[in-house]
């Protein structure tokens, strides 16, 4: 190496270890970097080159002695705090609801009318102090259900003896439909007068707002934090003026609308400003929107309902008029509508056109866990142009999705719609293309936030069309646009994967394996090809807020067949197309030169990632110009940058699907 090189490859070093520190300042871990090399303002879209941190050179995340120490850009914005996802906000496990009736199988006939009476008596009995009133049991066998089982009052559970060998099984009859539907009625109500937003700018992960009052709002209130999607933004987006389709099918452009409302609580009040419970996922710009506050009621919505112990099968509704012109999308194990505190565990469901079903716009803080969608190549129309239904869908919000399976093609197997108000997550999942047509998941239309997509697995891909996208759809639909930002992929193992930033925003990508999409990787790149600890960010964000997140199931390993690559890795693209995707090592560590050690991953079959993260030796690594990589790792209480101690204190931070 010529010395002017080497050179260069010291001074990136230091300025990368410098700037890292300089992320860290304004988080209140005790060292400031000179006004000179602090974080620099936010990049123009597409400026940065893959890998190359976007956000004027910052750390976004590290581990400092077992624990995640969040960077920020020049205005604030960081990484979410994804752990308040799901049940309780991740506060508690799920709760196991006593049986109150219990019905066998029935020798002939259908059953959904005697369900329907048993989930009805039960809805009548008192609620405990725990909030529930019983569970309906079904006894194993099958049962035949030819209308929608609906749970409409709080503390009510549909409960099978298990999705597996001599469990409980529902047959599926009738129109294509939800099986079952845990739902109460209506939308959030406005309470009070509408309070502006007046900071200039409130990042994404803040939690404080500066109010034109705080008169009428108290704390503990349920509240909603709207920032409507306005003219000035949409045209900064670039989504004022989308290209037509290639055949010439004009594209809607966005207009201004409602925008995202974030339901939070209110933890403090000091004059006018006010301290919410969850970080938004989204920033203010007084430029671009006049977000305000409100306070709400919801007085239809229902919770602590689950739906539980199931295996279905929806293979007859493939046989209904109009399957095929998008009878499929309607044909999905349950909905979640106007519920909070809400789950689904324990389900196999097998050839529903939208799979394991949907979280609807005015449903959060629910859990699926432990499920499955299969056989949706018999579901879905298997041949293009189709429309692609998902196997698990989120248009609410502070709802988790864990430990699942989707087998399919023509799929998403993940998506959120449009205006989604995050945090919301989709952790230890699998993806396995069992047909010969597309499956890909990400964020589906007009600019959902704060979705993490952690820990996830997508085997057999069939092309460059298969992939994990946080990218511009365009013209894709009707115009979706920008379909995500504030959107994070942690430890994925995908075929194909595209990263962008939006204007305004970021979107990125830790311990990405697979092939990257060309012209799709302007985003946030950190330690691409390699594997980051912790094995999942959820985990170990909700670890340090003091909750546990459900353990990882083992990965499935799928039967090969002709032209997949070996179980459990992504197909490669041709031998001509560049960047071939091949088995990655499991490395959690990336060296100086830029070269992977042989760190062993975590024991995917212990209690969870959180506990790996929190040993010595974590590290994350991110990879700069000219291929220098800047290590950063903690050994005995000290971080590390690019192998220099710095004894660094450790952060104690607190931690509408419309076509």
């Amino acid at each position: 190496m010529s010395p002017a090189r080497a050179g260069r490859r010291t001074a990136l070093r230091a300025a990368v270890a410098v700037s890292a520190l300089a992320g860290l300042a304004g988080l209140g871990v005790g060292w400031a970097a000179p006004a000179a090399l602090a974080a620099g303002p936010h990049p123009a879209p597409g400026s940065s080159a893959p890998d190359a941190p976007a956000g004027g050179g910052t750390d976004w995340l590290h581990v400092a002695d077992g624990r995640l120490v969040y960077g920020h850009d020049a205005q604030g914005n960081r990484i979410p705090d994804f752990s308040y996802a799901g049940y309780r906000n991740g506060a508690q496990p799920l709760p196991t609801a006593k049986a109150a009736v219990t019905l066998d199988p029935a020798a002939s006939g259908d059953d959904a009318d005697r369900i329907q009476a048993a989930l009805d008596k039960v809805a009548a009995l008192p609620q405990g102090p725990d909030g529930l009133r019983g569970a309906v049991q079904l006894s194993a066998g099958t049962f035949r259900v030819g209308k929608p089982l609906r749970i409409k009052a709080s503390g009510v559970v549909l409960r099978g003896a298990g999705s597996g060998g001599g469990g409980t099984k529902l047959v599926a009859s009738g129109e294509p439909r939800p099986l079952v539907e845990l739902a109460g009625e209506g939308a959030p109500q406005k309470t009070g007068a509408d309070h502006a937003v007046t900071d200039d700018y409130v990042p994404v992960g803040a939690t404080t707002l500066t109010l034109d009052s705080t008169a009428g709002l108290k704390v503990g209130q349920q509240i909603v934090v709207q920032r409507p999607q306005e003219d000035a933004w949409i045209k900064a987006l670039g989504m004022d003026h989308i290209p037509p389709r290639p055949d010439g099918t004009p594209s809607k452009p966005w207009t201004p609308n409602d925008g995202q409302e974030f339901q939070r609580t209110v933890s403090a009040i000091d004059g006018n400003k006010v301290t919410i419970d969850i970080p938004l996922t989204n920033a203010l710009e007084k430029q671009y929107t006049h977000a305000k506050v409100w306070a709400y009621d919801f007085p239809g919505r229902i919770s602590q309902v689950g739906v539980e112990g199931f295996s279905a099968d929806g293979s007859a509704f493939t046989s209904a008029p109009g399957y095929d012109e998008h009878g499929y999308f309607a044909s999905r194990f349950v909905d979640f509508a106007a519920v909070q505190d809400a789950w689904a565990r324990d389900i196999a469901a097998d050839r529903f056109g939208a799979g394991v079903g949907s979280i609807g716009a005015t449903a959060s803080r629910v859990t699926v866990t432990d499920t499955a969608a299969t056989g949706m190549e018999h579901a879905v129309p298997q041949r293009s142009p189709f429309a692609q239904p998902g196997a698990y869908s989120i248009d609410g919000q502070q709802s988790l999705v864990v430990n699942c399976k989707v087998s399919g093609s023509n799929v998403h197997a993940w998506l959120t719609g449009a205006r989604v108000a995050g945090p919301n997550v989709f952790s230890h999942c699998t993806s396995d293309n069992t047909g010969g047509f597309r499956l890909d998941a990400g964020p589906h239309q007009r600019w959902a936030t704060g979705t993490l997509y952690d820990d996830i697995t997508m085997l057999h891909s069939r092309g460059p069309s298969d992939d994990l996208a946080l990218t511009n759809r365009a013209n894709a639909g009707s115009g979706q646009g920008w379909a995500g930002a504030n959107q994070v992929m942690w430890n994925a193992n995908v075929g194909y994967y595209g990263v962008e930033n939006p204007p305004t925003a970021h979107n990125w990508a830790f311990g990405t394996r697979g092939t990257p999409v060309e012209g799709r990787q302007t985003g946030e790149l950190v330690s691409t090809g390699t594997p980051v600890q912790p094995e999942s960010l959820y985990a170990q964000q909700l670890a340090e807020r003091g909750g546990t997140a459900p353990a990882p199931k083992p990965t499935p390993t799928p039967t090969e067949g002709p032209g997949t690559a070996p179980t459990g890795t992504p197909a490669p693209k041709p031998s001509t197309a560049p960047g071939t995707a091949t088995a990655s090592p499991s490395a959690t560590t990336v060296a100086p030169t830029g070269t992977a050690t042989g760190t062993p991953s975590a024991d995917r079959s212990s209690t969870g990632a959180a506990a790996a993260a929190g040993s010595s030796g974590s590290s994350l690594a991110s990879t700069g110009s000219e291929g220098v990589s800047t290590m950063l790792t903690v050994a005995g209480g000290a971080l590390l940058v690019g192998g220099v101690a710095l004894g660094l204190a450790r952060e104690r931070r607190r931690g509408r699907h419309t076509g």
